[in-house]
């Protein structure tokens, strides 16, 4: 039987080849889309794929929290609380399903009523009601995998959505190819969306064999703790909301539309692929911090314990120092990856006049890369152990020092590098330096360790980015089969040095005992 461990580390696997698989299509069927559908009409479907992004503040921070707790409950063997937990937040997310539609339902009948002032297609009703439905059926979905989640089957999870993202894709370009147009895309998302649901269902009962819903394991008591934990989880989604999308609006109204098309394709674009990348290969931590805490005595034991400043067991911190150390590896080869090769690719990708953006981006992927990594860690770490009210206060902080610092620079003449500026000065300033001194005092983690891992993690990743550093720049060019070669180089280089000298001696013999078993077909 494979260890929980290796489940989530293949679950998150698997998240990540859903993400490359997402942004391949993306990259294919942006252009021809646009080509099938004409501006007007992809204008159309932009704006009711917006509407659905926004739909998703309306789940009130329940994903995390349902899949938290009944890991939770999971791993205590508390069938009880599983079977409670998981109806309660099913029967919640059912709420959240029928709230989206009849919001689906409001914006139909608006678009019907004053849409004729800016949709001359006649379309937009109809694409933002399929829009709003398909996205009121994936919050079933997500009360549903919250239970395979929370006992720790990300395998199934991760798998799943790869196989569905590929047939997603694919059924939009075989809708395009054989003339749909924008309603009939939606409608084709809405199915697919029903026949995952389908699969979730089926999925829970083979991650989860004893877990019954049921109404009458409905609890008003599991409802408050759930929106106890999911309030600030909500605050935090709203912090990084405002982090994500302003910098475009105050583009708009302090510089132009032509930069606003720059920044939103170079920066937001190349970031949003990055920040994605990380949070789906970090996914699974919440649940694995869930589980050792739930090994611990803590106030959620004891309500009377004191919370912080006490010391957890060596291997909970044993097993945070190496979750904290890859994370910090790979967030610093992507900062590199968006430096030495995000030129190159923006050149053969849309052209080179996009290049002006381009400073921008680098000075956001220099900051990212040195905290981003460590920053998903702390915050899967405090969600994990239901500490994550800081999160809230770290992302509204952000959001706002954003938005004043940007308006300042851009005031200074510093254009789109200053609104890029604007947004990685706070980050740094809060993620990496105030927000790990407070995890430290949450988690009873001494700060001169966390620090000396830091430091000793990032002079190895830097280390290990002087080869590939030196390929790039010896080998770059605006070519699509030449970049995907030196990626591929880079990783193996980076990899190796990151492995070397990143990893213990114990993990580097378990890694490599591993793989002898697979090769051998004696792993599981």
């Amino acid at each position: 039987m494979k260890s929980p461990l290796l489940r989530l580390l293949q679950g998150a696997g698997f998240s990540c080849g859903a993400l490359v698989v997402g942004i391949a299509f993306g990259l294919f069927l942006t252009p021809y889309m646009l080509t099938r559908l004409g501006d007007e009409a992809y204008g159309v479907y932009a704006l009711a794929s917006l509407f659905a992004g926004w739909c998703g503040l309306l789940d009130f921070g329940l994903t995390t929290t349902a899949s938290r707790y009944v890991t939770r409950h999971f791993t205590k063997g508390d069938r009880a609380g599983v079977d409670e937990t998981g109806s309660t937040a099913i029967v919640l997310f059912g709420g959240i399903s029928a709230l989206v539609f009849l919001v689906a339902v409001g914006a139909f009948a608006l678009a019907k009523l004053f849409g004729d002032r800016f949709d001359s297609t006649g379309l937009l009703g109809g694409a933002l009601f399929f829009a709003g439905a398909s996205f009121a059926v994936s919050k079933i979905s997500d009360g549903v995998c919250g239970v395979i989640k929370g006992a720790l089957r990300q395998d199934l999870t991760g798998g799943t959505v790869l196989i569905f993202r590929v047939l997603f894709g694919l059924a939009n370009f075989a809708i395009l190819y054989f003339g749909g147009r924008v309603i009939a895309l939606f409608v084709g998302n809405f199915v697919l969306t029903t026949i995952q649901l389908l699969v979730w269902i089926f999925l829970v009962r083979k991650a989860v064999p004893t877990f019954r819903f049921s109404f009458a394991n409905f609890r008003k008591s599991r409802v408050r703790t759930l929106f106890n934990y999911g309030f600030f989880a909500f605050l935090a989604q709203v912090g990084e909301l405002a982090v994500n999308r302003s910098d475009l609006i105050l583009i708009a109204i302090l510089l132009s539309m032509k930069d606003v098309a720059r920044y939103n394709l170079v920066v937001v674009t190349l970031a949003s692929y990055f920040n994605s990348f990380l949070y789906e290969l970090s996914g699974w931590e919440t649940n694995w911090f869930a589980r050792l805490g739930a090994m611990e005595t803590t106030e959620e034991d004891e309500p009377g314990l004191a919370r912080g400043n006490r010391r957890l067991s060596d291997a909970f911190y044993a097993s945070r120092d190496a979750i904290a150390r890859a994370s910090i590896l790979v967030s610093l080869f992507g900062g590199f990856g968006l430096v030495a090769l995000g030129a190159p690719f923006i050149e053969r990708w849309i052209g080179a006049e996009y290049l002006t953006a381009f400073p921008a981006l680098a000075l956001w992927g220099v900051a990212a890369g040195i905290y981003r990594g460590s920053a998903e860690t702390n915050a899967r770490l405090l969600q994990g152990l239901a500490r994550h009210r800081v999160l809230a206060l770290g992302a509204i902080l952000h959001g706002v020092a954003n938005v004043v610092l940007s308006v300042v620079f851009v005031k200074a003449g510093l254009g789109l590098f200053g609104i890029a500026l604007g947004t990685v000065l706070p980050g740094l300033a809060i993620h990496y330096v105030w927000l790990p001194n407070v995890v430290c005092r949450l988690v009873g983690e001494r700060r001169r360790d966390y620090w000396r891992r830091q430091m000793k993690t990032t002079l190895v990743g830097a280390l290990g980015l002087v080869a590939p550093g030196l390929l790039v720049w010896r080998l770059a060019a605006p070519e699509y089969w030449r970049l995907v070669l030196l990626t591929l180089a880079c990783a193996a280089l980076y990899g190796a040095v990151a492995f070397g000298l990143g990893a213990t001696k114990e993990e580097r013999a378990r890694v490599v005992s591993y793989l002898r078993e697979k090769i051998r077909g004696t792993g599981n």
